[in-house]
């Protein structure tokens, strides 16, 4: 008896075996969806920076064309640095950023050259060139850009040498072109103050609603795969709600300097309400999606609840149609406030805690939802069925 022990398998062993298994024949499914998910977050990052990825190789060419031909520069590459640089790869070209990046630049291309001019290049001049315009550059500007532009760019002077030239200072007169290039395009291409947060917020709601619309397939079904996947995608949505924040301080930023942004002020600010409420329904979305892979896993389908769940999703669709058109929100807030209205912990007596407890986590997100639709908390709320006990009527009458 005792031989069989040893050389067999314990119940315990053998089902981890199988679970272990398991998970490494899921490795390839999982690997493919991180890839597809990836793939479309990066999409949609080049659709919503699409206007300064054009912008950038315009601004570089531009500013070296005219360092060659106008200056005579034989190899002005400072002017194209300078210039992508102070655009960004990022919709987030603002002027004062611009203005800091291509300052600085050009700031540490002169510290660089008059101290070359000084005391020539080596070892030890870098070391001390770099130091110097650090220095400088905390003095003269709190801003870590511009204090990163003077370092970065003095020690190119140092390390690289300089072509012949006719002009003094020929690489200063390098970056400066570079920076006036950028800054001109941040004064002078026209900016839609809602265009990047419209986008951005659509992402953000198409994600809430994709993820709802897994986690009630994944109830419906009890499919812990997908469950899985559900939870995946909602933990990979931080990037988007981080770049619509983003990009609203940059909106209302160009809300105060020009009077095309002022016009649309107004909706900056309902985008700005609606990316608090979205940010805190996602967290809680995440919260859900961890219990609903534990519920799945038990077996049993959950067609109600995977109900409720899909006509948040539903709602929050509608509401990203909304914010992408930047139309009214009275469909979206409609379909929510149905969905919120019945979720109701008690609506089921066969229902166990693990249900009861998912049906409590789902009515933050809607009132986070119908909040991001515009009314006010306490109206949110209202639309949600009460959690106070049932007054039962009886046959006695009431005391006087």
């Amino acid at each position: 008896m005792s031989q069989f022990r040893y050389a067999g398998y314990s119940d315990g062993e053998h089902e981890g075996g199988l679970q272990v298994k398991s998970e490494v024949s899921e490795l390839p499914q999982r690997a493919f969806n991180t890839v597809v998910h990836r793939s479309r977050m990066g999409l949609k990052r080049v659709q919503a920076n699409a206007g300064q990825l054009i912008q950038i190789p315009i601004a570089a060419t531009a500013a070296y064309a005219f360092c060659v031909y106008v200056l005579g520069h034989p190899y002005p590459f400072l002017a194209a640095v300078a210039s992508a640089v102070g655009i960004g790869p990022v919709a987030d070209r603002r002027l004062r950023r611009a203005m800091e990046i291509g300052f600085g630049a050009t700031f540490g291309v002169l510290v660089g050259e008059l101290l070359v001019n000084v005391y020539g290049t080596g070892v030890w001049q870098l070391t001390v060139t770099l130091a110097i315009g650090l220095f400088i550059g905390t003095m003269l500007n709190s801003g870590g850009i511009f204090i990163t532009q003077i370092a970065v760019q003095s020690v190119y002077v140092v390390v690289v040498p300089a072509t012949a030239a006719t002009l003094p200072f020929p690489r200063t007169l390098d970056a400066l072109t570079g920076s006036v290039c950028a800054i001109l395009l941040a004064l002078i291409l026209p900016r839609d103050a809602r265009k990047v947060p419209r986008g951005l917020a659509a992402s953000m709601l198409d994600e809430i609603s994709a993820v709802l619309q897994m986690m009630a397939r994944a109830l419906q079904d009890s499919d812990v795969a997908l469950a899985k996947r559900a939870l995946t995608r909602a933990r990979e949505t931080q990037d988007i709600i981080d770049s619509w924040g983003s990009s609203l301080k940059i909106s209302r930023e160009a809300a105060k300097i020009n009077a095309r942004g002022r016009r649309h002020s107004a909706e900056v600010t309902r985008l700005s309400r609606a990316h608090t409420h979205a940010d805190r329904a996602m967290r809680t979305i995440r919260v859900i999606a961890r219990r609903v892979v534990g519920i799945t896993e038990f077996g049993v389908e959950k067609p109600i609840i995977a109900g409720y769940v899909g006509s948040l999703s539903e709602g929050s669709k509608k509401l990203e149609v909304a914010l992408r058109r930047g139309t009214d929100r009275a469909l979206a807030e409609a379909a929510l406030a149905e969905a919120a209205s019945s979720l109701d912990p008690r609506a089921e007596a066969s229902w166990d805690i693990h249900d009861e407890s998912l049906v409590l986590l789902l009515r933050p997100v809607a009132v986070d939802l119908l909040e991001a639709c515009g009314l006010t908390n306490d109206a949110a709320q209202s639309r949600l069925p009460s959690l106070s006990e049932d007054t039962r009527d009886t046959d006695e009458p009431p005391a006087e």
